[in-house]
């Protein structure tokens, strides 16, 4: 879920997820919610930043999250022999 989480968010137009009643999701792709229990891992591994982080209502790649997310879809176009 961590790994989906980045691309979804890096795939959106200023690498973010909006939080909504169920959970985070991008605006390009509200079909996929990601937990909160989710954001707090990538939160904790600096993978990105809210924007209230008690009561966030966004949460936006850092630049350490934007290079890991670049890293996971290059891999997957390679391995699918696209790249």
């Amino acid at each position: 879920m961590e790994r989906a989480a980045l691309i979804v968010a890096r795939g959106s137009s200023d690498s973010s997820l909006k939080r909504t009643r169920g959970g985070f999701c991008s605006t390009k792709q509200p079909s996929r919610v990601f937990s909160r229990r989710v954001m707090n891992w990538l939160y904790e591994r600096a993978l990105l930043d809210f924007d209230d982080p008690d009561c966030p209502g966004k949460a936006t790649l850092t630049a350490r999250g934007e290079a890991e997310a670049d890293a996971l879809v290059a891999k997957g176009l390679s391995k699918a022999g696209l790249a």
